[in-house]
Protein backbone atom coordinates (compact mmCIF):
# COMPACT_ATOMS: atom_id res chain seq x y z
CA UNK A 1 0.00 0.00 0.00
CA UNK A 2 1.26 3.46 -0.91
CA UNK A 3 1.19 6.02 1.88
CA UNK A 4 0.44 9.68 1.36
CA UNK A 5 4.11 10.56 1.89
CA UNK A 6 5.19 7.99 -0.72
CA UNK A 7 2.57 9.30 -3.12
CA UNK A 8 3.85 12.85 -2.64
CA UNK A 9 7.41 11.73 -3.42
CA UNK A 10 6.26 9.97 -6.60
CA UNK A 11 4.17 12.97 -7.60
CA UNK A 12 7.05 15.42 -7.09
CA UNK A 13 9.36 13.27 -9.19
CA UNK A 14 6.71 13.12 -11.93
CA UNK A 15 6.13 16.90 -11.84
CA UNK A 16 9.86 17.63 -11.94
CA UNK A 17 10.47 15.44 -14.96
CA UNK A 18 14.02 15.94 -16.21
CA UNK A 19 14.20 19.55 -15.13
CA UNK A 20 17.05 20.48 -12.75
CA UNK A 21 16.49 22.23 -9.46
CA UNK A 22 14.31 21.57 -6.43
CA UNK A 23 11.23 19.39 -6.79
CA UNK A 24 8.12 21.45 -7.48
CA UNK A 25 5.22 21.57 -5.10
CA UNK A 26 2.26 19.36 -5.96
CA UNK A 27 -1.35 19.14 -4.91
CA UNK A 28 -2.73 15.77 -3.85
CA UNK A 29 -6.31 14.56 -3.79
CA UNK A 30 -6.78 11.26 -1.97
CA UNK A 31 -9.55 8.81 -2.91
CA UNK A 32 -10.29 5.13 -2.32
CA UNK A 33 -8.06 3.77 -5.08
CA UNK A 34 -5.16 6.19 -4.84
CA UNK A 35 -4.14 9.80 -5.28
CA UNK A 36 -4.64 12.46 -7.94
CA UNK A 37 -1.64 14.79 -8.22
CA UNK A 38 -0.96 18.03 -10.08
CA UNK A 39 1.77 20.73 -10.11
CA UNK A 40 1.08 23.75 -7.93
CA UNK A 41 2.19 26.88 -9.78
CA UNK A 42 3.56 29.88 -7.87
CA UNK A 43 1.32 32.92 -7.73
CA UNK A 44 2.04 35.31 -10.64
CA UNK A 45 4.00 38.44 -9.85
CA UNK A 46 1.36 40.47 -11.71
CA UNK A 47 -2.13 38.99 -11.13
CA UNK A 48 -3.57 41.24 -13.84
CA UNK A 49 -1.60 39.39 -16.52
CA UNK A 50 -2.61 35.95 -17.85
CA UNK A 51 -0.64 32.97 -16.49
CA UNK A 52 2.44 31.85 -18.39
CA UNK A 53 0.97 28.35 -18.87
CA UNK A 54 -2.33 26.57 -18.30
CA UNK A 55 -3.75 23.09 -18.62
CA UNK A 56 -1.08 21.04 -16.87
CA UNK A 57 -1.80 17.30 -16.90
CA UNK A 58 -2.75 15.35 -13.81
CA UNK A 59 -1.35 12.08 -12.51
CA UNK A 60 -3.01 9.21 -10.67
CA UNK A 61 -0.92 7.11 -8.29
CA UNK A 62 -2.48 3.74 -7.59
CA UNK A 63 -2.80 3.06 -3.87
CA UNK A 64 -2.00 -0.66 -4.18
CA UNK A 65 0.82 -0.70 -6.72
CA UNK A 66 2.22 2.82 -6.85
CA UNK A 67 1.78 2.81 -10.63
CA UNK A 68 1.57 6.37 -11.97
CA UNK A 69 -0.61 7.15 -14.98
CA UNK A 70 -1.07 10.52 -16.64
CA UNK A 71 -4.51 12.06 -17.15
CA UNK A 72 -5.95 15.21 -18.77
CA UNK A 73 -6.25 18.54 -17.01
CA UNK A 74 -9.60 17.92 -15.30
CA UNK A 75 -10.85 18.46 -11.74
CA UNK A 76 -9.39 15.88 -9.34
CA UNK A 77 -12.79 14.38 -8.33
CA UNK A 78 -13.64 13.84 -12.03
CA UNK A 79 -10.33 12.06 -12.60
CA UNK A 80 -10.87 9.94 -9.48
CA UNK A 81 -14.29 8.88 -10.78
CA UNK A 82 -12.92 8.04 -14.22
CA UNK A 83 -10.04 6.08 -12.72
CA UNK A 84 -12.51 4.05 -10.65
CA UNK A 85 -14.52 3.31 -13.81
CA UNK A 86 -11.35 2.29 -15.61
CA UNK A 87 -10.34 -0.08 -12.81
CA UNK A 88 -13.82 -1.58 -12.69
CA UNK A 89 -13.55 -2.82 -16.27
CA UNK A 90 -9.89 -3.89 -16.23
CA UNK A 91 -10.95 -7.55 -16.30
CA UNK A 92 -14.34 -7.12 -17.94
CA UNK A 93 -13.19 -7.85 -21.50
CA UNK A 94 -10.17 -9.77 -22.89
CA UNK A 95 -7.48 -7.43 -24.24
CA UNK A 96 -8.20 -8.21 -27.91
CA UNK A 97 -11.93 -7.58 -27.50
CA UNK A 98 -11.38 -4.45 -25.44
CA UNK A 99 -9.06 -3.10 -28.14
CA UNK A 100 -11.80 -3.46 -30.77
CA UNK A 101 -14.37 -1.86 -28.49
CA UNK A 102 -12.15 1.12 -27.70
CA UNK A 103 -11.22 1.59 -31.35
CA UNK A 104 -14.96 1.66 -32.11
CA UNK A 105 -15.50 4.46 -29.58
CA UNK A 106 -16.41 2.62 -26.37
CA UNK A 107 -14.89 3.66 -23.05
CA UNK A 108 -15.73 2.94 -19.39
CA UNK A 109 -18.77 4.95 -18.38
CA UNK A 110 -19.92 5.56 -21.95
CA UNK A 111 -23.61 6.44 -22.21
CA UNK A 112 -25.64 7.65 -25.19
CA UNK A 113 -29.05 7.98 -23.55
CA UNK A 114 -30.11 10.91 -25.74
CA UNK A 115 -29.27 9.00 -28.93
CA UNK A 116 -31.16 5.92 -27.74
CA UNK A 117 -34.24 7.97 -26.84
CA UNK A 118 -34.12 9.72 -30.22
CA UNK A 119 -33.83 6.36 -31.99
CA UNK A 120 -36.79 4.93 -30.08
CA UNK A 121 -38.95 7.94 -30.89
CA UNK A 122 -37.92 7.89 -34.55
CA UNK A 123 -38.86 4.20 -34.95
CA UNK A 124 -41.72 4.10 -32.45
CA UNK A 125 -44.06 2.61 -35.05
CA UNK A 126 -41.68 -0.22 -35.92
CA UNK A 127 -41.00 -0.97 -32.25
CA UNK A 128 -44.65 -0.87 -31.18
CA UNK A 129 -45.61 -3.85 -29.04
CA UNK A 130 -42.00 -4.81 -28.25
CA UNK A 131 -40.96 -4.45 -24.60
CA UNK A 132 -37.89 -2.28 -24.04
CA UNK A 133 -36.40 -4.37 -21.24
CA UNK A 134 -34.06 -2.66 -18.73
CA UNK A 135 -31.18 -4.85 -19.95
CA UNK A 136 -31.90 -3.73 -23.52
CA UNK A 137 -31.81 -0.08 -22.48
CA UNK A 138 -28.58 -0.62 -20.53
CA UNK A 139 -26.91 -2.41 -23.47
CA UNK A 140 -27.92 0.22 -26.01
CA UNK A 141 -27.06 3.10 -23.68
CA UNK A 142 -23.52 1.79 -23.28
CA UNK A 143 -22.85 0.25 -26.71
CA UNK A 144 -25.43 1.80 -29.04
CA UNK A 145 -24.03 3.24 -32.26
CA UNK A 146 -20.84 1.16 -32.28
CA UNK A 147 -19.55 -0.58 -35.39
CA UNK A 148 -17.67 -3.70 -34.31
CA UNK A 149 -15.42 -5.54 -36.77
CA UNK A 150 -14.95 -9.26 -36.32
CA UNK A 151 -11.52 -10.86 -36.25
CA UNK A 152 -12.76 -13.93 -38.08
CA UNK A 153 -10.91 -17.15 -38.70
CA UNK A 154 -7.70 -15.56 -39.96
CA UNK A 155 -7.20 -13.60 -36.75
CA UNK A 156 -7.26 -10.22 -38.46
CA UNK A 157 -9.81 -7.39 -38.04
CA UNK A 158 -12.36 -7.30 -40.85
CA UNK A 159 -11.75 -11.01 -41.42
CA UNK A 160 -15.30 -11.81 -40.41
CA UNK A 161 -18.70 -10.15 -40.27
CA UNK A 162 -19.14 -6.69 -38.77
CA UNK A 163 -21.82 -6.04 -36.15
CA UNK A 164 -23.72 -2.75 -35.91
CA UNK A 165 -25.47 -1.92 -32.66
CA UNK A 166 -28.54 0.32 -32.71
CA UNK A 167 -29.07 3.23 -32.78
CA UNK A 168 -27.64 3.38 -36.29
CA UNK A 169 -28.24 5.48 -39.37
CA UNK A 170 -30.50 2.82 -40.87
CA UNK A 171 -33.89 1.62 -39.77
CA UNK A 172 -34.82 -1.29 -37.57
CA UNK A 173 -36.27 -4.64 -38.66
CA UNK A 174 -38.62 -6.36 -36.23
CA UNK A 175 -40.28 -9.17 -38.18
CA UNK A 176 -37.61 -11.71 -37.20
CA UNK A 177 -37.78 -10.62 -33.55
CA UNK A 178 -41.54 -11.07 -33.46
CA UNK A 179 -41.31 -14.48 -35.13
CA UNK A 180 -38.61 -15.60 -32.69
CA UNK A 181 -40.66 -14.43 -29.71
CA UNK A 182 -43.65 -16.43 -30.89
CA UNK A 183 -41.67 -19.56 -31.80
CA UNK A 184 -39.72 -19.76 -28.54
CA UNK A 185 -42.26 -18.00 -26.27
CA UNK A 186 -39.45 -15.62 -25.38
CA UNK A 187 -39.99 -11.90 -26.15
CA UNK A 188 -36.92 -10.08 -27.44
CA UNK A 189 -35.95 -6.52 -28.36
CA UNK A 190 -33.81 -5.40 -31.34
CA UNK A 191 -30.19 -4.80 -30.41
CA UNK A 192 -28.48 -4.43 -33.78
CA UNK A 193 -27.53 -6.36 -36.88
CA UNK A 194 -24.68 -8.42 -38.27
CA UNK A 195 -23.39 -8.65 -41.84
CA UNK A 196 -23.67 -12.45 -41.89
CA UNK A 197 -26.90 -13.06 -43.77
CA UNK A 198 -27.44 -10.23 -42.83
CA UNK A 199 -28.77 -11.15 -39.40
CA UNK A 200 -30.65 -9.37 -36.65
CA UNK A 201 -29.25 -9.19 -33.10
CA UNK A 202 -31.84 -9.25 -30.31
CA UNK A 203 -31.82 -9.38 -26.51
CA UNK A 204 -34.37 -10.88 -24.12
CA UNK A 205 -35.48 -9.85 -20.64
CA UNK A 206 -32.74 -11.97 -19.03
CA UNK A 207 -30.07 -10.23 -21.10
CA UNK A 208 -29.44 -13.21 -23.40
CA UNK A 209 -28.41 -12.22 -26.91
CA UNK A 210 -29.48 -14.08 -30.08
CA UNK A 211 -28.58 -13.78 -33.75
CA UNK A 212 -31.56 -14.25 -36.08
CA UNK A 213 -30.06 -15.47 -39.35
CA UNK A 214 -32.22 -16.23 -42.38
CA UNK A 215 -31.12 -19.89 -42.19
CA UNK A 216 -31.27 -20.40 -38.41
CA UNK A 217 -31.45 -18.64 -35.05
CA UNK A 218 -28.33 -18.71 -32.87
CA UNK A 219 -27.55 -18.18 -29.19
CA UNK A 220 -24.75 -15.59 -28.93
CA UNK A 221 -24.24 -15.05 -25.20
CA UNK A 222 -25.82 -15.14 -21.75
CA UNK A 223 -25.22 -11.39 -21.39
CA UNK A 224 -24.12 -8.44 -23.47
CA UNK A 225 -20.45 -8.77 -22.47
CA UNK A 226 -20.31 -12.45 -23.40
CA UNK A 227 -22.13 -11.70 -26.65
CA UNK A 228 -19.69 -8.95 -27.62
CA UNK A 229 -16.76 -11.30 -27.09
CA UNK A 230 -18.39 -13.91 -29.34
CA UNK A 231 -19.30 -11.39 -32.05
CA UNK A 232 -15.87 -9.74 -32.15
CA UNK A 233 -13.90 -12.99 -32.03
CA UNK A 234 -16.14 -14.81 -34.48
CA UNK A 235 -16.85 -17.63 -32.02
CA UNK A 236 -18.85 -20.55 -33.39
CA UNK A 237 -22.43 -20.06 -32.22
CA UNK A 238 -24.89 -22.61 -30.85
CA UNK A 239 -28.22 -22.97 -32.67
CA UNK A 240 -31.05 -21.60 -30.56
CA UNK A 241 -33.08 -24.65 -31.53
CA UNK A 242 -30.83 -26.77 -29.31
CA UNK A 243 -32.40 -25.03 -26.31
CA UNK A 244 -29.06 -25.09 -24.49
CA UNK A 245 -29.64 -21.54 -23.32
Amino acid sequence: MISREEALALARAWAAGDRPGPAPEVGLHEFDLGYVAWPVLPAPADPSRPPAATGFPRAVIDRETGELTQWPSLPAPVIAERYAQQRAVDHRFPPDVRYVLEEAGWFPGREVTAAVDHWRNRFAGDLAGLTFFPVARAALTEFGGLRLPQFGRNGEPEGGFTSYLHPTRGGVATDAARTFAEEYDNPVFPLGNNEDGPSELVIDAQGRVFMLHWAEEFFVGAGIDEALVALIRGTELTPASDRTW
